[in-house]
């Protein structure tokens, strides 16, 4: 269960971080 919050939560961070390189 631990594993897929990590997972859930590395594909928000990469989201957000390729939406801030998208808004530059």
């Amino acid at each position: 269960m631990n594993g897929i919050i990590y997972l859930v939560g590395l594909v928000v961070v990469v989201g957000a971080i390729l939406s801030f390189i998208g808004l530059i």
